[in-house]
């Protein structure tokens, strides 16, 4: 149950991409150090500079009450004293003389500091304080001679240092964010290009311009890449050539027992060595297109549409009853010939063993699906799997006469698997076969 948990909170909570990965492995790290940071700072800014701030303040407001309390200062002594107090300490002092300070209003403690407050309470004479709409604090000390009301500015017991302690943890974090997002999007583009390359290679594009770059590890895997498109590319090469000097050789003495048999009187038996040797040869083309599957053409792009329209005709000319409905502004990169001959094996297979076919192309989402329906006998869902293999064919649910030799389907797998590609096989509405090809889509730059 817990397992399930977790793992449906790393697919639908957790970011699947390698950049927003790494940027939860930033962020996390950072909002914990800062906010340790921020509590460390707070818990020492209000234990020493706050009660510092607020012990200086009530040192003053003793200092001054005294002063006025047990010196027998003149009128103009007075003024003078409460104007210098004023400017050297930042304080709204004031004197009311035979004034009092009521007793029976409760003591009103709104929006001060704590240790303003707990400093003010080791005044030697009777107060009051009171907060005005703005922050102030209004403090009345009842002297003997009357009353003394100090306003205390909000900026006295409150330090900036806050805000720029905050204001240096936000840029830091920011400097520190894009340095970082700076140094991962550079390795990311390593990443970036090598799948590219070897999505381009696994459509059968060229991918010469491809080089190794990035941190160790990035370069490690692109010259792995590097190596192994060369393997396959010299594979593919010398089994070319290979099959090239095996098609000559087994051509020639193909052709000598046709020639040979064409001199001899025709007869029954005659005729059926004829056809053996004609099976022969099918086999064989059949065969070494199977093998020569990776093809020497280049890829374009291709618009469906025509390229569909066209291909159907060639199909209708013989009689094929075939209805297409193809969606406009449709692409994909493929090598012409090669797609062609794919997309008309189905056709033509569909053809064979029914009596109409129906092909549709459409997007779904980032691919192109071309679906082949037909009305006939289709192929049982437990057999569907052996049609892709070479040289099977499913007689008991196909007709035994038709021609062939079982690559239809298997070349066709092959070449859409080459273009990054597939094919599937279901029951159609049609009742017959449904054939789904799925390619990339291209979306051509504007």
């Amino acid at each position: 149950m817990m397992k399930n948990w977790i793992r449906n909170f790393r697919k639908t909570v957790l970011p699947n991409g390698l950049l927003g990965r790494f940027f939860l492995i930033i962020l996390l790290p950072l909002i914990i150090v800062q906010f340790s940071l921020g509590l460390f700072f707070y818990n020492r800014h209000w234990e020493t500079v706050s009660h510092r701030l607020a012990r200086d303040i009530y040192g003053e407001i003793q200092l001054i009450a005294n002063v006025i309390d047990n010196s027998n200062l003149t009128q103009d002594e007075l003024n003078k004293f409460i104007r210098r107090a004023r400017r050297d300490l930042l304080l709204d002092i004031s004197w009311r003389p035979k004034a009092t300070v009521p007793t029976k209003q409760k003591r009103r403690f709104v929006d001060m500091s704590q240790d303003l407050t707990s400093e003010l309470q080791n005044l030697q004479f009777p107060y009051q304080i009171t907060t005005s709409t703005d922050g102030q604090q209004r403090i009345s000390i009842q002297l003997n001679e009357g009353v003394l009301e100090v306003i205390v500015a909000r900026k006295r017991f409150f330090t900036s240092t806050v805000w720029i302690f905050f204001l240096w943890m936000l840029l830091s974090s920011i400097i520190w964010f894009g340095v970082a997002l700076i140094f991962m999007k550079n390795q990311l583009r390593a990443i970036i290009r090598l799948a590219h390359a070897a999505e381009a290679f696994g459509i059968g594009k060229n991918v010469d311009n491809f080089k190794p770059e990035g941190a160790t590890e990035v370069r490690h895997a692109g010259a792995a890449f590097l190596m192994m498109k060369n393997r396959l590319q010299r594979y593919l090469t010398e089994r070319t050539a290979m099959l090239a000097g095996v098609s000559h050789d087994l051509r020639t003495p193909l052709t000598r027992l046709k020639l040979q048999l064409s001199m001899l009187p025709q007869d029954e038996t005659t005729r059926a060595m004829d056809q053996d040797v004609t099976d022969m040869e099918n086999m064989l083309n059949g065969y070494l297109t199977f093998a020569r599957g990776d093809g020497r053409e280049e890829s374009k792009e291709i618009v469906l549409k025509p390229f569909m329209t066209n291909l159907v005709d060639k199909f209708k000319k013989t009689n094929h009853q075939i209805d297409l409905i193809v969606q406009n502004d449709v692409h994909v990169i493929a090598r012409p010939s090669d797609l062609s001959r794919a997309i008309g094996n189905l056709i033509a297979n569909a053809g064979r063993y029914a009596t109409k076919t129906w092909v549709k192309v459409k997007k779904q989402q980032d691919q192109v699906q071309i679906i082949v329906d037909d009305n006939g006998p289709g192929i049982p869902k437990h057999k569907r799997k052996d049609v892709f293999k070479p040289f099977v064919r499913l007689e008991e649910s196909r007709n035994p006469s038709t021609g062939g030799v079982g690559l239809g389907l298997t070349i066709a797998r092959d070449i859409l698997l080459s273009h990054g590609g597939d094919i599937t096989l279901d029951s159609s509405p049609q009742k017959g076969l449904r054939v789904i090809v799925t390619l990339p889509l291209y979306t051509p730059s504007k």
